[in-house]
């Protein structure tokens, strides 16, 4: 693998988390499909079928990395839904085997980009601008969050903690430079970067710290009167 050492080190926490959401499932009955996840609107089988779909938009992302020939991760928002909608009513173990290929999909394009590629500037959905660099970090993220949104018993205290660690990196480099908030993990040291004079000092554990940064709590484990969180895209 030719991905820059961080990176790979990132790379290599995808199976594990892979295979704890798959535990999570695999022994599921079919009927549990159906079942609302914690996602407004959407099943759980409408999580599993955003999974997979992910994992091959960002093999798109990396072939457009790779070829320098703009290739999005999805055709239209349209398309992504009806791609979701369509898969979401499966059997479990369709969705399982449904998963496990496409997260096999996006491994095997990770080993196949040079070094350079992984500095090449794509774009997310939202019009913002990445490297292919944080397309791991993404790729966890819909790991590890979407497997606390299908409502099954995991929970962001279940992310391993340097994981958790990375998400809030993840997260919060996403928020505007002038957001006057600054985390600080209590059970480890990590914190989000210094913000304007003046900033909001939020305190507690991490997992309570993602958990409202990505919009899962309403924070309450942390303190009265939080700001409003800027949107997440």
């Amino acid at each position: 693998m030719v991905a820059p050492e961080p990176t790979s080190r990132l790379i290599a926490k995808l199976p594990s988390a892979n295979r704890r959401l798959l535990a999570t499932v695999t022994q599921l009955s079919d009927e549990v499909v159906l079942r609302p996840s914690l996602l407004p609107g959407w099943s759980v089988g409408h999580v599993l079928s955003h999974v997979a779909r992910n994992a091959d938009a960002l093999v798109n992302l990396c072939d457009w990395a790779l070829t320098g020939v703009r290739k999005p991760m999805y055709v239209s928002v349209e398309a992504r839904e009806a791609d979701i909608a369509e898969g979401a009513a499966r059997p479990i173990a369709e969705q399982v085997q449904d998963i496990a290929a496409a997260e096999a999909r996006l491994l095997e394009r990770f080993e196949d980009l040079p070094a350079a590629a992984w500095a090449a500037e794509v774009t997310w959905p939202s019009g913002t601008p990445a490297t292919a660099y944080q397309v791991v970090p993404a790729r966890l993220n819909e790991l590890e969050v979407h497997h606390v949104d299908l409502g099954l018993g995991y929970t962001f205290d279940d992310v391993p903690a340097e994981s958790r660690d990375v998400l809030l990196t993840y997260v919060t480099a996403k928020w505007p430079a002038d957001f006057p908030v600054v985390l600080e993990s209590s059970d480890s040291t990590w914190s989000s970067p210094v913000r304007p004079a003046g900033a909001r000092i939020v305190t507690g554990g991490s997992a309570a710290l993602l958990s409202w940064a990505l919009g899962r709590s309403d924070g309450s484990q942390l303190g009265d009167d939080l700001p409003e969180l800027p949107s997440f895209g």
